[in-house]
């Protein structure tokens, strides 16, 4: 029989609660004991996967984490420090510092950014204000970079009044699909709070995001007389124990509630408006069933096996905009059990979930990166965050050149090629203004974009990237920062492409044109790309930058300069003697070409490729590269100007 807890037992349970015990044991000798049945060497992952730590140790036991739009990742600390790791840097000034008390599970403990940050740069945080009487609370501060507004913290939701009891605090924030902020918050070890509406404690709140309440919210619950009102207006759902973690599924909103469990099942919830997910009449499914309660989508019991643990914490649904991992995780949901150590994945689909990795120390936290990755938080080892990835060989995941644009002939003309058997999902963006920020002379003002077939069919066109598609646009987060810039998301066939960029009104000046692969395990891939413009000195040169993925080894390329031969084409003003220069993601000079036959080994290489130029005084480089970033830059000889093209391969 399933366990049923009554509201009068549970008063008597004496056990000691895991997550309660384990934050309390953070700041005694007795950690040490406690880590010492965790192997502190890397997980244990699947076949065909790799981690890698991300960022150095933090400085104090972290609870949560979550990813700003731009990439940046911030981590809460308990202590009340939010720390910010930006390109895989831990930095070594807090974000900002709020005052709280690090007793049991009290502390800064959750995380969420506005909907809207890249325009307002709202940063929300979940902490525990020592202000008498103890409580806690949801701030809101606003971003300056990488620290916030000094004085910028603005009270967005004052919490009920804690008791002596220090744990069951809750803390996870979300914004949901509808633009509301979502803060679950835990029953303070009080199990009464789940089922009543005089208190919020025990339930997963929804309000705006300026701390008002909503006027649809439900005011009437399940299997409880009365309704809610005054500020109990903000309640959501009811009958949770310990909502430590909650997610949203991309795309789709789908809200999963993990709820820790007291003696026997922890559980994962459907989030439906209006439910009463049952603590403490029921602790899992309830037996016998009762409809006032619902009921969870999967359980598992207490223990120390593979399958079994004592504290959910952490979820997160795979679906990134950037899909790294193999089809079949698509849509799943991630899951972690604090003491077991372990992650696990569950199929919504059918509810059953199956085992990913072994031997984490203490993970409290799961999300899933930009980058498709997933990355987990643990409290072992001084506190980690670390990213696990899949690992496909190399290939491009971004290409992207920049160069004068004019007009006519003199237009930036992007063009790559899909190899394959399958569809794959692009973003391609053609940006201007924002080039001013990097100190760029004479940024194309306003960038056209329009993408076209093999045939030179139109497919699709853009001006301002909010136009149309904004919001599949925005969900790659890959959104241009000024909203004269433009961008188009499409799913394409296997076949070559051309994406053209101008100016408004024929305008002129520096553009840069860029493909990102949206879905690397599609069994397609970006092949060859190549960029088309005036080429002319200085910051005008022809400038192709390409990223290759995966960790697998090196990926073979050939990287051509094109001038003469253009006039095959009908070309006018080809540039007559390019010159080719290949360069890290730190600047410094990998290789360099002048006439492709002059190395007569880089030659023989480029010829058996067969992509060997048709002009003796055009510039070509073979080599091997590992995963990374790399600058293609094309220039004329001794000066000189007029039009060129830069090809990068990525050959089998």
């Amino acid at each position: 029989m399933r366990n049923v807890i009554r509201s009068e037992e549970a008063a008597r349970v004496t056990k000691p609660d895991r997550l309660r015990h384990f934050l309390r044991l953070i700041g005694g000798g007795a950690l040490s004991l406690f880590l010492s049945r965790f192997s502190l060497d890397a997980a244990t992952l699947p076949a065909g996967f790799t981690e890698t730590q991300f960022g150095s140790n933090l400085s104090d036991t972290p609870t949560a984490m979550d990813f700003a739009p731009d990439g940046r990742l911030f981590v809460c600390q308990q202590g009340g420090q939010l720390r910010v790791i930006e390109n895989g840097v831990l930095l070594a000034t807090p974000f900002v510092t709020v005052t709280t008390i690090a007793n049991g599970e009290r502390g800064l403990l959750g995380i969420a950014f506005d909907p809207n940050f890249t325009s307002n740069q709202f940063v929300y945080v979940y902490y525990t204000d020592i202000t008498a009487p103890i409580h806690n609370r949801v701030s809101r501060f606003t971003a300056n970079g990488n620290v916030a507004v000094t004085g910028s913290e603005t009270v967005i939701l004052e919490l009920d009044n804690l008791s002596s009891a220090t744990n069951h605090n809750g803390g996870g924030i979300h914004f949901g699909s509808d633009g509301k902020l979502y803060v679950g918050v835990g029953e303070n070890a009080n199990p009464a709070n789940s089922q009543t509406l005089t208190n919020r404690l025990g339930k997963l709140l929804r309000i705006n995001a300026d701390g008002t309440l909503p006027s649809d919210n439900p005011t009437i619950f399940p299997g409880i007389a009365g309704s809610a009102s005054g500020d109990n207006r903000a309640i959501w759902a009811v009958g949770l124990r310990n909502p430590y973690t909650f997610a949203f599924q991309p795309g789709t909103g789908r809200l999963f509630i993990d709820d820790v469990g007291q003696s026997t099942w922890e559980e994962i919830n459907d989030g439906i408006v209006d439910s009463n997910y049952g603590w403490s009449v029921c602790e899992g499914f309830c037996s016998p069933p009762n409809t006032n309660y619902r009921d969870p989508l999967f359980e598992y019991g207490h223990g120390s096996s593979s399958t079994t643990g004592c504290a959910i914490v952490g979820g997160t649904f795979y679906n990134p905009a950037i899909n790294q991992f193999p089809a079949s995780y698509i849509g799943k949901y991630f899951f972690s059990d604090l003491c077991s150590g372990w992650i696990r994945l569950m199929d919504p689909s059918n509810n059953t979930a199956s085992d990913f990795a072994m031997g984490l120390s203490t993970p409290v936290d799961l999300k899933v990166g930009p980058d498709g990755s997933l990355y987990y938080l643990i409290q072992g080892n001084g506190g980690q965050v670390w990213r696990v990835s899949a690992t496909p060989p190399p290939q491009a995941l971004n290409i992207s050149s920049r160069s004068d644009v004019a007009s006519g002939e003199n237009v930036m003309i992007g063009g790559f090629i899909i190899t394959g058997n399958a569809t794959k999902e692009v973003i391609v963006r053609a940006i201007g203004p924002s080039l001013q920020q990097f100190n760029v002379p004479n940024p194309l003002a306003d960038p056209l974009l329009a993408l076209h077939g093999s045939t030179g069919e139109l497919i699709t066109s853009n001006d301002n990237w909010k136009q149309t598609q904004q919001a599949l646009i925005e969900s790659t987060h890959l959104a241009p920062t000024n909203d004269l810039e433009s961008a188009i998301v499409a799913t394409l066939q296997p076949g070559a492409y051309t994406a053209i960029v101008s100016g408004q009104g024929g305008t002129g000046g520096i553009g840069l044109v860029e493909v990102y692969d949206l879905d690397l395990a599609a069994a397609s891939k970006l092949a060859n790309i190549s960029t088309r413009s005036f080429v002319q000195t200085g910051d005008n040169r022809l400038i192709g930058g390409f990223i290759l993925g995966g960790d697998n080894g090196a990926a073979n390329v050939i990287v051509r300069a094109i001038g003469p031969s253009l006039t095959q084409g009908g070309i006018t003003n080809a540039l007559a003697d390019p010159t080719l220069e290949l360069r890290d993601s730190n600047g410094a000079l990998l290789l360099a070409d002048d006439n492709w036959q002059d190395d007569p080994s880089q030659a023989v290489q480029i010829t058996a490729s067969g992509l060997a130029p048709s002009n003796p005084l055009e510039s070509a480089i073979a080599t091997s590269l590992l995963p990374g970033a790399y600058t293609a830059i094309v220039a004329g000889k001794n000066g000189g100007t007029g039009i060129g093209l830069v090809e990068i391969y990525n050959i089998p």
